[in-house]
């Protein structure tokens, strides 16, 4: 140890001081404040349970405490378990999860600095380079900007990784060697560059992907410049095994995940958060040095956080192009390309000067995303600049190891070792920012809220609190209560991550009518024990609070100054379920055709599932044909659901019957069948609504010419409706034709109805002038403008029609 300080000791104390002053004044807030409580109190939930679950539940780890009962949800965003395992001492010594994050975010720049010293050092065998380079790695504007994210500050493994790899690649050249296999096998630097690797993997899985890239790319180069012996190719192999002994049982739930939600970003997603060149031009607003003439004004927000700035600093490009053209070191050539490589694909799939003057170019990380489907995992191309900070950092180093090697004197000590402080000062000028990090408080220790306290002496079970996450699309994105669940660990239906499953934006579309019959159906489905109100942040709770005084199934447990703790009795379901098909007519040969199942409950209670539920059916055509599907039901069936069950057509024109048989948990079986007509030409589209619609204004059996008809409507949303429709009221004559129409969307807007609540509307048509005499019917016509798509609306039996008439009158 004292031999490492003396060697070491003043490099250690210089990255300590610009870890704390270049994040500052983070060091002075480490127990109560986070950058902001969006990504930084996710991040802060994840760290804390890694930890829990690794001392209560390994086999659990990937089963986190959000979006109940989803499986695998930590999968949906970074696993972090470095992190995780680093905090948790601190989390359990002082009971704080805000203490032990923050001291992952500041060890986490102290790693990347002092990896990158030590892989330099290994490189040129000079410090001052050494510290040059851990100091552009470390604390440049693209790490400076992403404080929220410490997932993205968590690259410090890299250096490590690729030290010891060439080592390992190394190692046997110019020699020959007798070793026995297990030597040739586990030699150290093999092991240890399988465990870097492997850190640096499970510290950001997005990082991992930039960390094969440019591992493997150092491979190919060594094999390119060097000729391998066959223990340099075995130790290779076996630490390949190694990281995917360790690696791959993390990455399999990812994959699950992916594979069973569907969970992917499109090349179209990219296009936003891909690097510009401009953005390589550019620093924060809070840049000491550079703000007020590189500093966009405004900033760019996009996904609530301002765009990355990138600009390296001219004393590292100064510095990189001095290495690469005036050092000896053949390595300057592999991060030469990796910097080439690196900086390509952080511009994107397409060229774009500036954020918003894009070009038609057409750039190598579209075909890398066509050719490599892990990409499709990957959302921000500009994340790619944490290599090139990578290999400009090396390339740095190298530059300052030759500048100084030319000074009068170099072998003393002094002027390179002040030249060396010299430039470091002058870094850490180019990147501070004052302030670095944004101090949002939040609650720790007596700030705890009471009711997170008593949850926390409750046995283990599923809560909900109201407002969910993100219930307020104007407000700025809040993450407390997650972060609170780091203290009680108790399951929720809510949550927040990088992806959000697909159907827990119904669930808080039925919280916001709580507490109607509904809702408490779905409570009760979702085995929640509790509801937890936060009183202040409802503006109707008055009302809610004595509506809640009669509701049968929920009752008061807690009132902890303005949060309301009720406890949800669960009852049996007198729900009781019949179906019906629908089956529009002609379909298309071998097209995809939907079947509608109309499911109607005829009970006195909702029917309720969980969103992981699914139905299962299976399709017999009268030729044969015989498939399995598994389609979705709505959660909430108060009166009726409407489920597309989408097949495909036989491939031969014809009469055909069609057998349905449907299975699912707490319905059914269900044997249905109908007739279905297959002929060529463009199959008909249509779509079932659950919905009426009724006429309450008095129609009048005569009207005369020019009279003008007001037409009081009422329409009954029976369920959620998931896409906005127009409609189209109508005269038509006995011929069938339009003689008088208004079309609009409905009041209220169909997307935004509530199930079960009427929705009063009123239209008024006047009859033309001089219309020929006779009987005269009002219509009701549904469509999707935008789809081209006829929407049926039902009849009081339930029955789907693609017109409705409200009533007939004559005209003389």
């Amino acid at each position: 140890m004292r031999a490492f300080l003396k060697r070491d000791g003043i490099s250690i104390g210089i990255i300590l001081f610009l870890t704390c002053v270049m994040t500052n004044p983070l060091v002075l807030h480490l127990a109560n404040a986070v950058e902001d409580k969006q990504d930084s109190l996710l991040n802060v939930w994840i760290i804390a349970w890694v930890g829990h679950a690794l001392i209560t539940a390994p086999l659990n780890l990937f089963n986190a405490n959000i979006f109940y009962p989803y499986p695998n949800t930590l999968a949906y965003s970074e696993t972090l378990l470095p992190q995780g395992l680093f905090a948790l001492p601190f989390n359990l010594a002082f009971n704080n999860t805000i203490l032990g994050y923050n001291l992952v975010l500041l060890a986490s720049f102290f790693l990347a600095a002092y990896a990158m010293y030590l892989c330099v050092f290994e490189l040129t065998r000079h410090r001052g380079a050494a510290l040059i380079a851990g100091t552009i790695f470390a604390f440049n504007p693209y790490n400076l900007g992403n404080l929220a994210q410490v997932q993205l500050l968590s690259f410090g493994w890299l250096p490590l990784a690729i030290m010891y790899l060439r080592k390992l690649l190394t190692e046997d050249q110019g020699r020959r060697t007798t070793q026995g296999i297990i030597s040739r096998l586990a030699s150290r630097n093999s092991i240890l560059f399988a465990l870097f690797f492997s850190l640096q993997a499970l510290a950001s899985f997005y990082y991992a992907f930039l960390a094969g890239f440019a591992v493997a790319l150092y491979i190919v180069w060594d094999l390119i410049i060097h000729r391998w012996h066959r223990s340099t190719v075995i130790r290779v192999l076996f630490s390949a095994v190694m990281i995917a002994l360790v690696v791959i049982p993390f990455f399999l739930p990812y994959l699950q995940v992916q594979r069973e939600m569907g969970f992917e970003r499109t090349i179209a997603e990219s296009e936003p958060f891909s690097a510009s060149l401009k953005l390589y031009t550019e620093v924060s607003p809070q840049n000491l040095l550079y703000g007020n003439l590189l500093a966009p004004r405004p900033p760019i927000m996009l996904g609530g956080y301002p765009l990355d700035n990138l600009f390296p600093g001219v004393i590292a490009i100064v510095l990189a192009m001095i290495g690469l053209g005036a050092a000896k070191n053949r390595d300057r050539w592999f991060y030469l390309i990796l910097f080439a490589f690196a900086f390509m694909l952080s511009l994107g799939p397409r060229l774009f000067l500036a954020p918003s003057v894009s070009t038609d170019l057409i750039l190598p990380y579209h075909w890398l995303y066509d050719f490599f489907p892990l990409m499709k995992a990957l959302r921000a191309p500009v994340r790619f600049d944490a290599l090139v900070m990578f290999a400009l950092a090396v390339l740095a180093g190298l530059g300052f190891q030759k500048a100084t090697g030319r000074m009068p004197n170099a072998e003393n000590r002094l002027l390179p070792t002040a030249f060396c402080l010299l430039l470091t000062f002058f870094i850490m000028l180019e990147y501070l920012a004052l302030p670095a990090a944004n101090i949002t408080p939040v609650p720790v220790w007596a700030e705890i809220p009471q009711y997170v306290r008593w949850l926390a002496q409750q046995p283990p079970g599923a809560i909900l609190e109201l407002p969910m996450i993100a219930s307020d699309p104007t407000q700025p994105l809040d993450l407390t209560t997650q972060y609170l669940s780091t203290y009680h660990w108790h399951t929720t239906p809510d949550g927040y991550s990088g992806f959000n499953p697909p159907r827990r934006g119904e669930i808080a579309y039925e919280m916001k009518s709580f507490p109607n019959e509904r809702s408490l159906s779905l409570l009760q489905k979702l085995d929640t024990e509790f509801v937890i109100i936060q009183s202040k942040q409802l503006g109707d709770w008055n009302q809610q609070r004595e509506t809640l005084g009669h509701v049968i199934g929920i009752q008061l447990a807690q009132q902890l100054g303005d949060t309301f703790i009720y406890r949800v009795v669960h009852l049996p379901s007198s729900a009781a379920l019949a179906a019906q098909m629908y089956l529009p007519n002609p379909a298309a040969p071998n097209q995809t055709y939907f079947a509608d199942l109309i499911i109607r409950n005829r009970g006195q209670s909702s029917f309720a599932i969980k969103p992981t539920d699914e139905l299962r059916l299976f399709a017999i055509w009268s030729n044969g044909t015989r498939v399995q599907i598994n389609a979705q039901m709505p959660l909430v069936t108060s009166s009726v659901s409407i489920v597309p069950i989408r097949l495909t057509a036989p491939a031969q024109p014809g009469n055909y019957q069609l057998q349905l048989q449907v299975f699912g948990d707490g319905l059914g079986p269900w044997d249905l069948t109908g007739n279905v007509t297959v002929s060529n030409g463009d199959a008909i589209q249509q779509a079932l609504v659950p919905a009426r619609v009724a006429l309450y204004s008095t129609l009048k059996t005569q009207y005369a010419a020019g009279e003008t008809l007001a037409l009081d409507l009422t329409w009954l949303p029976l369920n959620k409706i998931d896409a906005y429709y127009s409609v189209s009221v109508r005269i038509v004559d006995a011929h069938g034709n339009k003689i008088a129409a208004v079309d609009r969307e409905p009041m209220g807007r169909t997307f935004l109805w509530t199930p079960n609540v009427a929705v009063p509307d009123q239209f008024t048509l006047t009859l033309p002038p001089n219309p020929s005499p006779g009987a005269y019917t009002i219509q009701v016509k549904m469509y999707q403008a935008d789809q081209g798509i006829d929407a049926l609306l039902l009849d009081e039996n339930y029955t789907p029609h693609e017109t409705i008439t409200l009533g007939t009158f004559t005209v003389k």
